[in-house]
């Protein structure tokens, strides 16, 4: 019984594991922050945050990275839509 609760233990921390936060001191695309992990609720938080109206899901809006356990992130601006551009990994999302 002992070694099934560790099992089962050790596999909600490997779900935990998948999720993938945002780097620090970049910023990210909406969209991009999507395709990392359920980033969704922290991007209307942050949009709400700065009264900013949501227009696409904040796809659309360029946001920082500050970090933490959670992947914080803070709205920087609006870009037209379908013109904020994913600069790739390790480097920061730009509006186009």
């Amino acid at each position: 019984m002992k070694s099934f609760a560790t099992l089962m233990a050790m596999v909600a921390l490997a779900g935990c594991a998948l999720a993938d936060n945002c780097t620090p001191g970049l910023n990210y695309c909406g969209s991009s922050l999507l395709k990392k992990g359920n980033y969704q609720a922290q991007i209307d938080q942050a949009l709400a945050d700065a009264g900013v109206q949501e227009v696409d899901n904040g796809e659309s809006a360029l946001f920082a990275c500050e970090g933490g356990s959670n992947g914080v992130i803070k709205f920087l601006q609006e870009c037209t839509v379908g013109e904020c551009v994913d600069a790739g990994t390790g480097r920061s999302d730009y509006c186009g």
